[in-house]
């Protein structure tokens, strides 16, 4: 008898397996997020005998030490650890003479109970990485620019503007379909300044 062989099932996934597949989209990227600690050596301290201290609070940690360094090779080395984590750590030790920096990159908060400054970053633009490094280096962290305070300055003055709409509004000054009307401007122009600003934030605490 001549053996005749079957079709060939071949398993099909069902529609609802695709589906469900398509709806998986990838996890959202961490914020970047960079902390600048200064830490100031005492003057009867040497900035090595410090520098031990602080070493000891990133034990089983990876980090990266520069001294005096410039802002490119302070950028290249944040850039560098940013790619293995979204919060790195740049702490500065300073005697006024030298300044080490250690640059450690931790998804987990580091904590430091004896600091002289202390800023979060966090980081829109990539771009912005490179402003904050050259501040860095040149000490001017903690100063504001004229185009940020004039753009500070701005943002207040549409507040008042619109509280005054308000009040002038609640006295039938105006109607209401003006206070709607600045109401809607005031919006605007803020977002627009909001727009143009750095492409990063600022805060003095840290989630």
């Amino acid at each position: 008898m001549r053996f005749i062989p079957g079709p060939i099932i071949i398993p099909r996934k069902s529609r609802k397996e695709k589906i469900e597949r398509k709806k998986k989209t990838k996890p959202a990227k961490k914020e970047k997020k960079l902390v600048y600690v200064l830490i100031k050596v005492k003057p009867d301290q040497l900035i090595s005998e410090k520098a031990r201290e602080v070493e000891e609070i990133f034990k089983g940690k990876t980090f990266n030490r520069v001294v005096n360094p410039d802002g490119y090779t302070l950028l290249m080395n944040a850039q560098n650890l940013f790619s293995k984590s979204s919060r790195i750590y740049v702490v500065e030790l300073t005697d006024d003479m030298n300044r080490w920096f250690y640059l450690v990159p931790s998804e987990e908060r580091i904590k430091f109970k004896n600091k002289d400054k202390y800023m979060v970053f966090l980081i829109k633009k990539d771009s912005a990485l490179e402003e904050i490094a050259n501040k860095m280096v040149e000490g001017k962290l903690t100063k504001k620019s004229t185009f940020e305070l004039v753009l500070t300055a701005i943002e207040v003055a549409l507040g008042l503007l619109t509280f005054a709409a308000g009040y002038l509004a609640f006295e039938n000054v105006i109607d209401i379909s003006q206070l709607s009307n600045i109401v809607a401007f005031v919006f605007f122009f803020i977002f627009a300044l909001q727009s143009i600003k750095k492409g990063y934030r600022r805060r003095s605490w840290e989630d």
